[in-house]
């Protein structure tokens, strides 16, 4: 504060205040200077809140007509300070970023040579709009008059920004902020986003996995807790500038490349112990360069998207603690000795590749908190997994081909709160009684706060659906390949559940919704926190309900609904028990005659209200359809997109001249579907055929 009054104090001519001067003396002395003016005050570089009436500045307003301008790294000091208008300075486009590399370079040197301004156009691209890189890299460059000293530039850059002639003065200009980052949490979880690939949308629900694994967010008490926790992190990580938002979605988030690289270099220590980090990435990878790897250093290993088909030969690591190696899908074969030589590790990511089997001395990392397995071609987990007694996170779901969960595993992994579980396929020679004692072992898990789970089994279903334990801790339920006639799923059960999957059941007659409570809740809601639904061939299914409460609203949270080659469903009107709904696929269901049935007999009836939250309507391969609803029109005051596909008996639309106003960007289907469809009159087909495609 003293800062900031004794520069105002000096651009107003104010006479110095000895140091013994009080501070309320200093404040009202620029305050009884500044009181009589209009005033501009520009605050740069402000990292919390400011006080102005402390420091004397009276506050702006339309009588004295001033202003206080600040920049700031982050969006909670705007916010703090009640601006009134707040412009976010995003990265330069290709045009601009040319502009401003063009003048920090210098004409004179992009004239020397005819092939410099192409190479320096390549340069600045490898800038990613940041203007603090561009003017750096740029006045670096500015004396290259021979085309081979731009083409290193590019190799380097290429490489890592990071070796470039004075970006650790930019890193060191970052470093503020990350050292401005308000605990250790935010910065140890901002330094795992750069292990992922240059370019890469990282999904939050796998972050938070992979924080929880790291031991990075610490104890809480359920999964909406570490949910909350995780979204405060990194809305302040985005608040200041250090990752991004992906396509406007609160689901994804992505790090710019130079922050990135930034990232990597704090990591390091500020590049002064470059071995801590060890990361290969991209197809053109098929062997690993362990020769670049330093064993007594590395600390994390991060190997993504690689075209490598086998690990073996990695030197001891003893102080090495995460190896990420997700999404390797040529990577088919491990040594099974490989894991001996990192005794610390504690965080282990294989999902996503090729490998057939766990290598065996997996279950020799006695240290290991994380073991992602999911999305692999493993056909059983080893017997001697169970001695991995400090795994919280575990996930081998979905794995295609897993057949063998040896009995006593699960039951000894009593730590586990996060499990992605897959119960076994059965085969013609599987283990019955290790079937049933699957569900009684997830039963021993008592610290469980979180469960994927995927079931293929009739009898492993039955027992779970029966325990509300597992199920209240259930958030994403998968069943397959089940012969099962009727699935009842209850109220009472499934709180938590947010992603429903039920696929391949071609014995499943009724999915059947029930009130069933553990206690006397008089307003009970359907499955009020699911978010997804994905019913895939189900050739026998119809889904009924009971009736009862049905004047309260539920599946409040449902917004996505996949129903794929269900044939026995004539109509589905309890979509109308959605109220926001907002992406509709049908697929493939030769069944299907109406989508909302205009008889009362199911209990529920659609009015202009229905689908008012409908943003996409997808109807693909439905040979018998003929309506949508019998009404003439239904609103649709949130419709962006119809998509419809040999649907021959579709021959209305409900549609009118009120209908998706101001939403409606596209119609897509068949020409000479489009050309049969009915219309009230032809001022409405006027009006829809701008938007069909």
């Amino acid at each position: 504060m003293e800062t900031v009054q004794e520069a105002i104090r000096e651009r107003l001519g104010l006479m110095p205040r000895p140091e013994n001067v009080s501070s309320i003396s200093r404040t009202s002395d620029i305050f009884n200077a500044l009181k009589m003016k209009k005033f501009l005050i520009l605050l740069d570089d402000v990292w919390k809140e400011i006080d102005l009436v402390s420091i004397g500045i009276p506050l702006p307003s339309v009588k004295n007509m001033s202003k206080i301008v600040l920049t700031t790294r982050s969006s909670d000091v705007c916010h703090a300070m009640e601006a009134n208008n707040t412009i976010e300075v995003k990265c330069l486009n290709q045009e601009q970023s040319w502009v401003l590399f063009q003048k920090k370079v210098g004409r004179q040197t992009l004239n020397a040579d005819p092939e410099i301004p192409m190479l320096a156009k390549e340069v600045a691209r490898k800038c990613h709009g940041l203007p603090i890189v561009l003017i750096t890299v740029g006045a670096s460059m500015a004396s290259k008059t021979n085309p081979r000293e731009w083409k290193s530039a590019i190799s380097d850059l290429n490489k890592s920004i990071a070796k470039f002639p004075d970006m650790e003065r930019v890193f060191h200009l970052l470093k503020f902020s990350y050292d401005k980052l308000p605990s250790l949490t935010h910065q140890v979880c901002f330094l795992f986003c750069a292990l992922f690939p240059e370019d890469y949308s990282i999904p939050i629900v796998p972050l938070l996995r992979s924080w929880i694994g790291a031991g990075y967010i610490g104890s809480f008490e359920d999964y909406e807790e570490a949910l909350n926790k995780v979204h405060n992190i990194i809305g302040t990580l985005q608040r200041t500038c250090l990752l991004e938002k992906w396509r406007d979605t609160d689901d994804w988030v992505k790090m710019h490349d130079v922050i990135r690289e930034f990232a990597l270099w704090i990591a390091c220590e500020c590049g002064q112990e470059e071995g801590k980090v060890f990361m290969k990435s991209g197809n053109a990878l098929t062997e690993i360069p362990w020769t670049h790897l330093h064993p007594t250093v590395v600390q994390k290993i991060s190997l993504m998207r690689t075209n490598i088909s086998h690990l073996e030969n990695l030197p001891t690591c003893p102080n090495l603690s995460i190896f990420f190696a997700p999404e390797n899908q040529r990577l088919n074969h491990i040594i099974d000795n490989f894991f001996l030589s990192t005794p610390a590790l504690k965080f282990l990511d294989l999902s996503g590749s090729g490998i057939t089997k766990v290598p065996t001395s997996i279950c020799e990392l006695f240290e290991l908190e994380y073991l992602l397995l999911s999305n692999t071609e493993i056909t059983s987990l080893p017997y001697e997994m169970r001695n991995l007694t400090k795994l919280k996170v575990l996930s081998f779901a979905p794995t295609k081909l897993l057949r063998i969960i040896p009995r006593g595993v699960m039951m000894n992994l009593f730590n586990l709160e996060l499990l992605g579980f897959q119960s076994p396929i059965s085969s013609g020679d599987f283990d019955e009684e290790m079937h049933e004692n699957i569900i009684n072992e997830l039963q021993c898990l008592k610290q469980l706060k979180y469960l994927d789970i995927t079931i293929s089994d009739f009898k492993d279903l039955e027992k779970f659906v029966s325990d509300p334990c597992l199920c209240n801790c259930t958030r994403v339920l998968r069943v397959r390949g089940c012969k099962k006639i009727t699935l009842r799923l209850s109220v009472g059960h499934f709180k938590q559940l947010r992603n429903l999957v039920i696929r391949n059941c071609s014995k499943l007659q009724e999915l059947f919704f029930d009130w069933i409570t553990n206690n006397d809740e008089k307003e009970v809601r359907l499955f009020e926190n699911l978010e997804k639904m994905w019913l895939r061939n189900l050739p026998k299914l119809v889904i009924s309900w009971d009736v009862r409460n049905l004047q309260y609203e539920h599946f409040r949270k449902l917004h996505l609904v996949h129903f794929e080659e269900c044939d026995a469903m004539v109509h589905i009107t309890w979509l109308l028990l959605i109220p926001n709904l907002q992406s509709l696929w049908i697929v493939n269901c030769g069944g299907l005659k109406e989508i909302l049935s205009s008889s009362e007999e199911f209990g529920v009836a659609y009015n202009e209200n229905s689908f008012s939250n409908l943003k996409t309507m997808t109807l693909l391969g439905l040979p018998n359809l003929q309506s949508i609803c019998s009404m003439n029109a239904l609103p649709f005051p949130s419709l962006e997109t119809i998509l419809v596909r040999r649907c021959p008996k579709l021959r209305r639309l409900p549609l009118d001249s009120n209908s998706a106003k101001n939403t409606l960007k596209k119609i897509k289907g068949e020409e000479e579907w489009w050309e049969g469809l009915e219309w009230e009159n032809e001022s409405i087909k006027a009006r829809f055929i701008q938007m069909y495609e």
